[in-house]
């Protein structure tokens, strides 16, 4: 139990010297991220890895750089004499969901001095009013042709009870190929209500240029994607229909037989073919186990939108919402800790903060090469 509350405390201490560090450099800036001033002295370019030694075990940062390589951080040098930094760093623990008291305890341990409760809430009011003006950014003067939507469900104390909560998330890939979360919402469910208003938000803020989403197959999502998107072309994840698929077997050796039918329709090289193949195995059940023929026959050409895509590349990529699963693991990892957020606000935080920095790194690095005009031929299904 001692080693498990100790690399508790290593991790929040890595995340209050990687804050302490992102403060410094945007101080060094003279901007935040996305932010445009007159003081603004330089330009981001990325990170670097580095280690710090602690008595709690090695932290692995990420230090970030500037284009002209000007930016030396003093965090290494002397962050435990820091109380600035380390004060400062507090509203990434907010993030984590942890109370005002075990930050308070934690800081006392570490550093040697305390924080209140009026503090530690200033900071989070201020981190707050941040994280709002990054959901309501506009969209408009950039074209997302390409939208990938999902969500996942998180416990959080609400009403006086503990009750499910739905994190939505839009991540938008631009015509220039990079990959962008555009908000982040909650939800009580999946409801057509909940997915309404976050493309009605979307919509107002600019969102324009939507030909293709891929998503799972919620009853609510589709008629809130017919409302608002209804000439984009819908693609049915084909790793959550996968899953929906085996769940309707009833041996191992079918699960492997139906496994390996449907991944080879979906490596067709065309829909033609893929159509073919999936015709063959419809007709392969079809004595054997006729309700799930009849499944397939019904609902398997809804995950064959990615062919209408140009480019094998986007196909690959866009065929199911995997690039959002590691979103939601980090959100996983953090509240293995909180395990219930104490309110809708606590979680709201910590998603929007995760997808902002999760939006700078892939700034780094282009997902999809755009240089193939963004059309849709030949739609297999659209949402309307």
């Amino acid at each position: 139990m001692r080693g498990a509350a100790d690399e508790v405390l290593r991790r929040m201490l890595e995340t209050m010297v990687q804050e302490a560090l992102e403060r410094e450099f945007e101080r060094f800036l003279g901007a935040g991220p996305w932010e445009r001033t007159p003081s603004r002295r330089g330009w981001r370019n990325g990170r670097k890895r580095r280690t710090l030694k602690t008595r709690l075990g090695p932290l692995e940062l990420r230090v970030p750089k500037d284009r002209e390589g000007r930016f030396q951080p003093s965090l290494f040098e002397r962050y435990q004499r820091s109380e600035k930094a380390l004060v400062l760093a507090l509203v990434e623990m907010y993030l984590q969901g942890v109370s005002t008291r075990k930050v308070s305890k934690v800081v006392e341990m570490l550093c040697g001095f305390t924080i209140s409760a009026s503090q530690v809430s200033a900071l989070t009011k201020k981190l707050d009013a941040e994280l709002e003006a990054w959901r309501s950014r506009s969209l408009a003067g950039t074209r997302y042709p390409y939208l990938v939507v999902d969500a996942h469900v998180e416990k959080v104390r609400r009403e006086g009870r503990v009750r499910s909560t739905a994190v939505l998330w839009v991540v938008g890939i631009s015509e220039a190929g990079y990959r962008e979360h555009l908000g982040v919402w909650l939800g009580a469910s999946e409801s057509v209500e909940s997915w309404s208003r976050v493309f009605s938000d979307l919509v107002q803020r600019g969102l324009e240029g939507v030909s293709y989403v891929v998503s799972d197959e919620h009853v609510g999502l589709l008629q809130a994607l017919r409302r608002y998107f209804p000439e984009a072309e819908h693609q049915r994840c084909t790793v959550h229909y996968l899953r929906n698929a085996l769940s309707k077997t009833s041996s191992k050796a079918l699960e492997a037989e139906l496994k390996s039918a449907l991944k080879d329709v979906w490596a067709a090289p065309g829909l033609k073919e893929a159509k073919a193949r999936l015709a063959r195995l419809v007709d392969s059940l079809r004595e054997r186990h006729p309700s799930l023929a009849d499944w397939l026959e019904e609902t398997a050409e809804e995950t064959l939108g990615f062919f209408s895509l140009p480019d094998p590349a986007h196909r690959r990529r866009l065929a199911s919402t995997n690039g959002i699963e590691h979103d939601h693991a980090e959100i996983r990892r953090r509240t293995r800790v909180v395990r219930i957020f104490p309110n809708e606000a606590s979680l709201l935080r910590l998603a929007t903060a995760l997808a902002a920095e999760r939006n700078e790194q892939w700034l780094e690095r282009r997902y999809l090469n755009m240089q193939a005009p963004v059309t849709i031929d030949q739609p297999v299904r659209q949402i309307a």
